[in-house]
């Protein structure tokens, strides 16, 4: 059983992270997020169910409710313990006047010893709430956002495709200028390993030697390449009211988890048998001292600063849908990965993206993906390529998706269809985490976060390369990347 849209998230409240002073501005240290125990509680076998629905197995709503039972047990005890010891002192205040009488003062010492031992039962009990607390925030995390409901239950292979454009390679007109068809429908179509080599565009033996496996050079006409489809992509982006930003490389390891990456490693995370793809950047001086509480990891893509940037913030309804545009580069462990998709440039460490990302108002949300998948669709039909959408299915949502479509260019000297671009309604998964409301009639509202790539440059680019190869070797440049590529309308073969 799925959840109604206004059960979508757990969070209740979000408690500002403790702050200290740099340079005069307040920089936060760690962020921390309450959760609605209770709503967990009371749904713990839907929540189960729908977690079970996404693959995730270390999720354990019901033990969250007995913490909370036990928590609430607790919370009890200290109530009634600070009861009494109001009373206490409420009694020492009135016997204080009347200290004359022996009595009395047989009474105060009565009175006195009884608030010595409420106030020890509260310092005792407080150190277990602590505890129980703590246990509370590391199981509710690891439940994931609920599903839509048209989503389909299942992994990779029950991805449902919604829609195919174009048939590069059968139709009479490729829009792509000067590309002649009958000569296109002849070409043996080469991997783009084997085209980059030829052209001379890429360096992956040098990025091996300076940084390891899967880290490359753009050289040449790939570098020119690099930033034709950045610059596409931007201007694109902020024609469509996209604000334009270069963000940071590196956030908090709080701030990537509340966007629902994993920045711990499978063990330390309660053994949900994922390892996570997040590198975490330990400065050099600090490698034999104690590591931050909430040190920073190297951002898996813009979407996490660029929705953290709001964190804290009561927004203005009137500005929303807000929608920025973030160039970053990416890095990403991809550890589990095997086989062909590592050869070339389809699946590397660290690469260049251009992210879309938008915060809604809760009511238009669903609008706001349609609108962030049309833009995305609009990139890739002028590109000239064949490409389809897949609704994905709920293996595939990772922690904080309610709803996702990917989109597949085919790529026709892999002979298959690879991802080049995803779109995602997290609904208020990351808003609730990371304190991000919008002002409401009565009470604020927590706001919708959704991303959506434009452009994952090697993904676009091994496209692009194989779907434009020429008989004579060169691979023609879409006539929409020429304005950025220094006159070059194809590249050549190295001779």
């Amino acid at each position: 059983m799925l959840f109604p849209r206004r059960a979508i998230s757990l969070l209740s409240r979000t408690h500002p992270a403790p702050v200290y002073r740099a340079g005069g501005l307040q920089v936060r240290t760690l962020l921390q997020a309450s959760f609605d125990y209770k709503y967990i509680r009371d749904n713990a076998d839907q929540l189960l169910e729908n977690a079970t629905n996404r693959n995730v197995h270390n999720a354990r709503p019901h033990h969250v409710g007995e913490l909370y039972d036990e928590y609430r047990g607790l919370l009890t005890q200290t109530n009634e313990h600070r009861s009494a010891l109001n009373a206490a002192s409420k009694e020492m205040g009135v016997l204080a006047k009347s200290m004359s009488d022996p009595k009395s003062k047989s009474a105060m010492l009565d009175l006195r010893e009884r608030a010595r031992v409420a106030k020890q039962a509260i310092q005792d009990i407080k150190a277990q709430l602590t505890e129980v607390e703590s246990r509370l925030r590391n199981e509710a995390a690891k439940i994931p956002n609920t599903t839509h409901p048209d989503t389909p239950i299942g992994d990779e292979t029950k991805a449902r495709v919604v829609r195919t454009h174009g048939d590069l390679h059968n139709i009479k007109t490729v829009p792509v200028d000067g590309v002649n068809t009958l000569e296109l429908s002849n070409v043996e179509f080469q991997d783009h390993y084997d085209l980059v080599q030829r052209l001379g565009i890429v360096d992956m033996e040098a990025g091996a030697r300076v940084a390891g496996s899967r880290f490359h050079y753009w050289r040449g006409g790939g570098a020119l390449l690099e930033l034709a489809l950045v610059q596409y992509a931007m201007t694109r982006a902020a024609a469509a009211g996209f604000v334009p930003h270069i963000t940071p490389d590196a956030a908090r390891s709080s701030v990537v988890d509340a966007c629902g990456f994993r920045p711990r490693p499978s063990a330390e995370d309660g053994g949900s048998g994922e390892a996570s793809q997040i590198y975490r950047m330990t400065p050099v001086a600090d490698e034999r001292g104690e590591h931050s509480a909430d040190p920073l990891c190297l951002v898996a893509t813009a979407e996490i600063p660029l929705v953290a940037m709001k964190q804290q913030q009561i927004l203005d309804g009137s500005s929303l849908p807000e929608s920025v545009a973030g160039l970053s580069h990416c890095f990403r462990a991809e550890a589990g990965a095997r086989g062909r998709d590592t050869r070339g440039i389809y699946r590397l460490h660290q690469f260049t993206k251009v992210e879309l990302v938008t915060l809604s108002h809760p009511t238009h949300s669903d609008t706001e993906l349609q609108r962030l998948l049309d833009f995305q669709t609009s990139l890739y039909a002028d590109l000239g390529l064949t490409f389809r959408v897949l609704q994905m299915p709920s293996h595939e949502l990772g922690a904080s998706a309610y709803q996702k479509y990917d989109i597949e260019a085919w790529m026709p000297g892999r002979k298959q269809w690879g991802e080049i671009s995803s779109a995602s309604n997290c609904t208020d998964y990351q808003a609730r985490r990371l304190g991000i409301r919008v002002r409401g009639e009565g009470q604020h509202v927590f706001v919708h976060t959704l991303n959506a790539t434009a452009v994952a440059v090697p993904r676009l680019a091994v496209a692009l390369l194989e779907s434009f190869q020429r008989p004579d070797g060169h691979v023609v440049i879409p006539s929409v990347l020429r304005p950025w590529m220094m006159g070059m309308e194809s590249l050549a073969p190295q001779k």
